[in-house]
């Protein structure tokens, strides 16, 4: 008993047994104590967070250098398989457990407003602190059986936070649990081909090295396994479509604690561990990664340009940003893999705020449709400051920190070239491409939200909603994460990333507020940020000269002889319209139709083909047991044939 006292005391279980007790704690009281489960889930996730800050720095020193271990053995199956629970700290695991917690930190305090009154607020509370727990566990896990119950516990939170919606979410649900638990069977095959290499379970742990190409085509299916499963998690093309399906009814903090960070966080951790620590990947590998996530870039860009509905269009850019990471990763360069994982991070910064701003939007208007926001900057001033600095971050504007680890990721793709000159160009070319389609994307969405008229007859207009301070607060905190990254990037580079890549890491330096690649470029931001204030600073004084003692001529716009009321429908011009020309264009636009149709998608043709299958297997099906004795002495003398051949050879 004192034995096993000893081993729930140990530091790395600490924050896992916070998260499930207090969970645990919520669920009982959800229906009788709303109140507790908001205090419960606050404590929570302050606890999970000051533990893990505290497992990462012990004293003045780095638990990551000094390695960290814990271990419980369960039972042994055979000789070389045995079920054990192994923890151990990694730098980039600890990124996961303080992230995740940070995330549920903020995402709380947002719900304290936000998930007001819902009839599920006491289980939401619980399945969110509970998602936080299984976080903590893949981040913490040592080998890959654990990282996989973790795993799972996230996508059956997921699951059952997204079916409490309106509307269609189940059906949403659904096929999220789908795709994400074809990806999870993946990862349990894996788990089970692992175990039948030599070695047996010791090839679980996340610190063993194997060689794809010395494994031969079995290394390759196993490697192809657990890629699936951190792509569909992070949502990459293909299997990304789980994020759309949901954003129109999943609740707002649902989508910005899980898609859009913790989900990332989890699904690219996983790509990391498995390319930087599990497998020496090859050059074809690597191409089918940087492949996927140019591809991923592009046509989720895409995507996203043609939506009116603002959670899905802000779904589309969730999955169009993975694909930076993936690509950065897929360079196998110290600076693409640096550039890559500080994309990681960033993009759980922005894109949780992004969807935080749709929330209040929503919250205001009550309507996710863009055509009928307007006029919301002077309603709205804090979402609409926090929104903006978010929307210019995820296009790669500087000096924000979405331009930093796109550069770098840019930077890491032009190393590329050593090897395949033609593939650098293109992938340096579609990325820095998709940047530029972000931004004009945003661009509809911050018009048509915050500075177009507001619709006639908009009830908000004379409402005027004010701004909820627990809905702000979240929101100014992660846009100044936005700021301060962009500006210090060394806080993570040198800090965090550098010691996670280990060797050629001095590839990238950072000193006075500059980021330099090994002779590649340089990046300062200091100057860049001197520049773009002196740059504001001369358009400032232009317009004041222009205007002062209202000296330019102001009139009525000429109509075709119309006069334009203040409130007339008929001369507002909403940003859904600015980009239907792409949907025209002959071979893109065909490709969006298709795409929107579930071209793409895998779920539909599993639904479609397996409609089919099912069907014939109901005809034959007719309930003649002759039929059935028939097919099993036809299966018996098959599988007679088989032993005999085996035999022979």
């Amino acid at each position: 008993m004192n034995e096993l006292a000893d081993q729930l005391a140990h530091p790395l279980l600490l924050p896992i047994v916070i998260a499930f007790v207090a969970g645990a704690a919520a669920y009982v009281l959800s229906r009788l104590w709303p109140m507790g489960c908001r205090l419960i889930a606050l404590a929570a996730s302050l606890l999970v967070l000051g533990s893990g800050i505290c497992i990462f720095y012990r004293g003045d020193e780095l638990v990551g250098w000094q390695g960290l271990t814990f271990g419980w053995h369960w039972m042994t199956l055979t000789p070389d398989i045995s079920l054990t629970v192994n923890l151990a700290t990694t730098m980039l695991g600890m990124v996961v457990v303080i992230g995740s917690a940070a995330f549920a930190l903020l995402i709380t305090i947002y719900s304290l407003r936000a998930m007001r009154g819902e009839y599920w607020e006491g289980k939401y509370y619980a399945y969110l602190i509970w998602a936080l727990g299984g976080a903590c566990i893949v981040g913490l896990a040592e080998n890959l059986l654990v990282l996989l119950v973790g795993w799972e516990i996230v996508t059956l939170m997921l699951f059952l936070m997204i079916s409490q919606g309106p509307r269609d979410a189940k059906a949403g649900g659904a096929k999220t649990y789908g795709i994400l638990g074809f990806a999870d069977a993946c990862l349990l095959l894996a788990v089970a081909l692992l175990a039948t290499l030599e070695g047996g379970s010791a090839n679980w742990s996340l610190s063993k090295v194997h060689d794809v190409g010395s494994l031969g085509s079995l290394g390759y299916v196993i490697y192809a396994l657990i890629l699936v499963a951190a792509l569909a998690k992070a949502g990459a093309i293909p299997l990304h479509t789980w994020i759309p399906a949901i954003a129109k009814d999943a609740p707002t903090p649902v989508m910005a604690y899980l898609p859009a960070a913790l989900d990332k966080l989890l699904g690219i951790y996983l790509l990391a561990t498995l390319s930087l620590r599990m497998f020496v990947v090859d050059w074809p590998l690597r191409v089918v990664m940087m492949v996927i996530g140019a591809v991923t870039i592009l046509a989720a860009v895409l995507m996203a340009m043609m939506q009116h509905n603002l959670k899905r269009l802000l779904s589309f850019h969730a999955v169009s940003q993975v694909g930076y990471m993936v690509l950065g990763i897929g360079t196998g360069t110290v600076i693409g893999i640096i550039g890559g994982l500080f994309h990681m991070i960033n993009n759980a910064i922005y894109k949780s705020n992004l969807f935080l701003m749709s929330g209040a939007i929503r919250r205001a208007t009550g309507t996710d449709e863009i055509e009928n926001m307007g006029g919301l900057a002077r309603l709205l001033p804090v979402t609409f400051v926090c929104g903006s600095i978010s929307a210019v971050a995820i296009s790669g504007m500087p000096p924000f920190n979405g331009f930093v680890s796109k550069w770098l990721v840019y930077q890491g793709t032009l190393q590329v070239r050593q090897t395949s000159p033609p593939l650098a160009a293109a992938l340096v070319t579609v990325a820095v491409f998709g940047s530029a389609l972000t931004l004009a994307s945003f661009v509809k969405v911050m018009y048509s939200a915050f500075l177009s008229p507001a619709p006639k007859g908009a009830a908000y207009v004379t409402d005027r909603p004010k701004e909820s301070v627990f809905m702000a607060v979240p929101m100014i905190i992660l846009a100044l994460a936005c700021v301060i990254l962009g500006l210090w990037p060394g806080l993570m580079i040198d800090n965090v990333l550098a010691p996670v890549v280990g060797a050629g890491a001095d590839d990238v330096t950072t000193a006075n507020l500059a980021v330099q690649t090994d002779g590649l470029g340089y990046w300062s931001a200091t100057q860049t940020t001197g520049l773009i204030l002196i740059g504001l600073l001369l358009g400032l004084i232009f317009v004041f000269l222009f205007t002062w003692k209202k000296r330019i001529r102001v009139v009525r716009p000429f109509l075709a002889g119309e006069v334009a009321g203040e409130a007339d429908d008929r001369w507002r011009v909403p940003g859904t319209h600015f980009y239907e020309t792409i949907g025209k264009l002959p071979i893109i636009g065909a490709l969006l139709k298709h795409g929107e149709a579930g071209a793409m998608d895998p779920y539909h043709w599993s639904q479609r083909h397996g409609n089919t299958f099912v069907q014939l297997l109901r005809r034959l099906h007719t309930g003649l047991i002759s039929l059935y004795v028939a097919w099993a002495l036809g299966g018996l003398v098959i599988i007679l044939i088989y032993l005999l051949l085996a035999a022979r050879t």
